[in-house]
């Protein structure tokens, strides 16, 4: 189900079916919000990933080519040596020597996609980063990145929330809680029971179709 589907099957299941009761960019918002809030539930392995990242003899930065939510392990590989390093703050590295060049230690993150590493490396260097992907809101075309089967999950919660702001009475809001649980079960038992990391998506869903 792309985003399209998702709005069309948003309306059906609400009741919400004129674009004067809400826009399509309304519908989207609420779907995207659900999105994000099931996207965040669970450290689900198709959104593990890592980065290798080529770190100049005394560079103090690097940059990463995907954002991630949060790291959960940075290791840097320099003249056939591996140093796992530690995470801090960047106020703690501002109050160590910035110069210091020798065997890296600790790293920070500066921005969503820029990490500082203490001490600087004293040769050329491999940096090799693992984490958990941060995720884009869908746009038109865009289909959730799990399996489709557990599409509908996005759908329910979106009605769900589309009744209560609407003060529904009739149960439906309810019932649709269920049924999203029940789809939200059997997505953790489909992913996080048998480890599945065959759907790992890099970058956006525009380059990933630009690559197909």
């Amino acid at each position: 189900m792309n985003l399209a589907d998702l709005v069309a099957r948003t309306r059906s299941l609400s009741g919400i079916r004129l674009e004067s009761l809400r826009t399509d960019e309304q519908i989207e918002q609420v779907i995207n919000e659900s999105y994000q809030e099931v996207l965040g539930l669970q450290p689900w392995p198709f959104l593990r990933g890592n980065s290798t990242v080529a770190m100049s003899a005394e560079a103090t930065t690097l940059t990463l080519p995907s954002t991630f939510r949060y790291l959960t392990g940075v290791v840097l590989t320099m003249e056939g040596e591996e140093y796992r390093l530690r995470q801090t703050t960047i106020d703690q590295l501002d109050e160590w020597d910035s110069d210091e060049v020798g065997e890296p230690t600790y790293y920070a993150r500066e921005t969503d996609r820029q990490l500082r590493v203490w001490p600087a490396p004293e040769a050329a260097a491999s940096v090799l980063v693992r984490g958990q992907l941060d995720f884009e809101p869908l746009t038109s075309g865009d289909s959730p990145v799990f399996a489709e089967q557990f599409h509908p999950v996005v759908a329910y919660r979106a009605a769900t929330r589309l009744l209560q702001e609407e003060g529904d009475d009739s149960g439906r809001s309810e019932s649709y809680q269920f049924d999203a649980a029940s789809y939200l079960s059997r997505m953790e038992k489909f992913y996080l029971a048998s480890n599945d990391i065959g759907l790992i998506r890099m970058g956006s869903q525009r380059e990933r179709r630009r690559a197909r």
